[in-house]
């Protein structure tokens, strides 16, 4: 697997985990000339925009901490472009990482930061 579809796979891992503890995927690989969202969901009365995150070891640090403030940046002006597009002016949206650890061919540990910058 080359690392596009590595990320696409992620990506589904942690859609179907949302769609599980009961988020609406409204898009994944959002794109626009201001970056990509992997993911974005409703939940409650939020639009989540998530960041989803794939590591074997913590050894250059945690999927969370690979999100750091130039990625932030470009996820809120993304998010942004997405809300004005979609014209959702007055939603109450958050930025969730979504961490996936391989543990194995087919074995996974999934966390879910919620509200994990912003």
């Amino acid at each position: 697997m080359n690392l596009r579809q590595v990320g696409a796979h992620y990506e589904e891992l942690a859609a179907k985990y949302l769609e599980k503890k009961g988020y609406q995927i409204l898009a994944k690989q959002y794109r626009c000339h201001r970056g990509e969202i992997d993911l974005v969901a409703a939940h409650g009365e939020y639009i989540v925009f998530v960041e989803v995150k794939g590591r074997r070891t913590n050894r250059f640090g945690t999927p969370a901490e690979a999100v750091d403030w130039r990625k932030q940046r470009r996820l809120y002006m993304t998010a942004r472009h997405f809300l004005w597009v979609n014209r959702l002016h007055d939603a109450l949206c958050r930025f969730d990482v979504v961490a996936i650890y391989t543990k194995g061919p087919d074995r996974h540990c999934i966390q879910h930061v919620v509200g994990a910058f912003g």
